[in-house]
């Protein structure tokens, strides 16, 4: 799965957890999630480089490209999508968590932060 793929899978999964606005290519903005308001709405800032940088291994290589034992596809699509649903876990726990002001998710150190907007990286 190339980082594209992997970004309009994630986004796709995220879409049926939350009502995301704004464009794909620079991040979205999440006013919902699970049926419930997200008030104020939070910015999560990702793009398909800074989503496969989030989920690569130590080395820098994604669950799909792997190598497994017995090179099963589905083995590397279910690497690929725990992975995924892991971060979807992390931006709900830090929408939950944040503090007022931090209208703004980061993906940093394998982890989700609700930051504040200037200190959003660049």
């Amino acid at each position: 799965m190339n980082d594209q793929e992997r970004y309009d899978r994630f986004l796709s999964a995220l879409g049926f957890r939350a009502h995301l606005d704004g464009t794909p290519a620079d991040g979205v903005d999440l006013t919902d999630l699970d049926g419930e308001p997200v008030d104020p709405a939070v910015r999560l800032h990702v793009c398909p480089q800074r989503l496969a940088r989030h989920v690569s291994d130590d080395e820098g290589v994604a669950p799909s490209a792997r190598p497994t034992l017995d090179d099963d596809p589905d083995a590397l699509d279910e690497a690929e999508a725990a992975s995924l649903q892991s971060l979807l876990a992390q931006i709900e726990e830090a929408i939950l968590v944040r503090e007022p002001g931090h209208d703004h998710l980061v993906l940093v150190d394998g982890a989700v932060r609700a930051v504040a907007a200037d200190q959003v990286p660049a």
